[in-house]
């Protein structure tokens, strides 16, 4: 079937540059009314910037379009400057108390509903089965298919308390791959078994077991009244195209589905797209050949091609100014040149519950605030999920002798050692990173891993066993202060106080 312009246009859901609609994003939105709008960071300030740009949102989108955000939790909470940070999925999946899990996310639905959100892009139904995976991290609620399954019911059924739509991502599972798919993706991806011909039977059968396990949690979150499924791009078995552009992966899922739930692409202008469709004689229209696609500059044929697959709504973290332009020719403002890192002291307003599960997650660190050296090891420079060197203030109020080190900066004195070591990163340890790691430690002490899960088995393997080796899920000031003894306030000092 031919799809023209007008027709691609309402299934877009776009982006917007900042916290302020231009002109002529007001311009395109009204001339294309796509299907929504996907806030970020780069458009949240303060609660009245944020009622201002809704406001001009909805005066120019159809009256069925939806606002929509990641607000996840933890690392991936966009819209943290107004809605506050609730606790990571893996922090809830680790307490494993689904009851809590369904209250928080019912927290977090009221919240963006009072911010006149639609939908939030959650819950986050990967199992992280691959412990160095690069994008997922702290954002699955565990390794167990099982567990995923539960407490992503129990988000969604959270959310849809709150009378907020959910989306469950990101299928067919992207918990299982070293890749991150923003920059680059994977000509396939087997699923738990393989091996020689003797044994191909078998390997199948475990192949489409391990798939049935995978996909538990998305029909979990279904059952609970997710309406919508994201599509990654990221084969569903090998030899096949990404499942965001595979119409015989979407045609399957809509058939298991149902007509009611829509199916979204994860965001088209990823660069795990560029070499599949590439072999279909299709350029982003930049040139390159690896990274993330200039919106701006996206090539009609690119979003024709993503669209001929399937999907009902295509995810883009901009306004395709070239392929889909203005009658004047005009161009609005350009997205920023790297995303909008998060702020991880300013978390927006205080919730007693995102505090209190802090503290139970937190309670059994051995790391506690006190007088004596720690270094601080931190990996989160220049991330886009926020840096930890804006934590200095809280962290020195916990150990007034930290000393902070940066792997791209080491400079201390040779031949010190410290028995309290604290990391910080939203990524898994590199073989360098680890190496200058292990020239600091004495040996034995207490360790702390804030942020990826990997962090403290990396820490484990690294250390001797003299070392207690504790984790939390996120790298953020309430997450800090949840500490043993590092007060129980979820709102540091700088931090905006008020609730919505």
């Amino acid at each position: 079937m031919t799809i023209d312009a007008g027709q691609l246009a309402a299934r877009l859901i776009v982006g917007v540059a900042g916290p302020v609609l231009a002109d002529a994003e007001r311009q395109w939105l009204r001339r294309w009314q796509p299907a929504g709008v996907i806030l970020f960071a780069r458009n949240c300030r303060d609660l009245g910037q944020w009622r201002r740009l809704v406001a001009d949102l909805r005066a120019v989108l159809p009256a069925a379009a939806e606002l929509c955000a990641d607000h996840e939790g933890g690392p991936v909470s966009f819209l943290q400057a107004v809605a506050g940070r609730p606790p990571a999925p893996r922090t809830l999946g680790d307490l494993d108390d689904v009851e809590r899990t369904q209250r928080v996310h019912q927290e977090t639905g009221r919240r963006l509903r009072e911010l006149d959100l639609d939908r939030v892009l959650a819950p986050c139904c990967d199992v992280l089965t691959e412990p160095g995976n690069p994008v997922i991290g702290a954002r699955a609620f565990g390794v167990d298919s099982a567990l995923v399954a539960r407490h992503a019911a129990a988000a969604m059924a959270g959310l849809t308390a709150a009378g907020l739509a959910g989306c469950a991502k990101h299928w067919p599972g992207h918990g299982h791959v070293r890749v991150d798919t923003h920059e680059t993706g994977m000509a396939s991806v087997g699923v738990a078994g393989g091996g020689a011909a003797a044994g191909a039977v078998a390997s199948a059968t475990t192949a489409d077991a391990s798939r049935e396990a995978v996909q538990q949690p998305f029909l979990a979150a279904l059952a609970a009244g997710a309406t919508q499924v994201m599509l990654a791009h990221l084969p569903a078995g090998p030899g096949r195209l990404p499942a965001s552009i595979d119409p015989g992966e979407i045609a399957a899922l809509r058939g298991r589905v149902g007509p009611r739930v829509l199916l979204v692409s994860d965001d088209v202008s990823m660069g795990a797209l560029r070499a599949p469709l590439a072999l279909l004689g299709v350029d982003a229209g930049d040139g390159r050949s690896s990274g993330l696609a200039d919106p701006a500059i996206l090539s009609l044929d690119w979003l024709l091609a993503v669209a001929a697959a399937g999907c009902d709504r295509l995810l883009l973290r901009g306004i395709p100014w070239r392929a889909l332009p203005l009658p004047s020719g005009a161009s609005g403002p350009r997205l920023p040149d790297a995303p909008v890192p998060l702020d991880l002291m300013e978390v927006g307003p205080p919730s007693a519950l995102y505090a209190e599960t802090r503290q139970l997650a937190a309670a059994a660190v051995a790391l506690r605030p006190g007088s004596e050296p720690v270094l601080w090891f931190d990996a989160t420079g220049a991330d886009r999920l926020g840096e930890a060197a804006s934590l200095q203030t809280v962290l020195r109020r916990h150990w007034p002798r930290i000393v902070h080190l940066e792997p791209m900066a080491p400079r201390l004195a040779p031949g010190e050692s410290y028995a309290a070591v604290l990391i910080t990163s939203h990524r898994p340890l590199t073989v360098a990173q680890a190496q200058l790691l292990a020239g600091l430690v004495a040996p034995a002490g207490t360790a702390v891993a804030a942020g990826h899960p990997s962090l403290a088995g990396d820490l484990r393997r690294l250390l001797s066993d003299r070392w207690q080796v504790d984790a939390i899920y996120d790298v953020a000031a309430p997450d800090l202060l949840a500490l043993p003894g590092g007060g129980a306030s979820e709102a540091p000092p700088s931090a905006p106080a008020g609730a919505i």
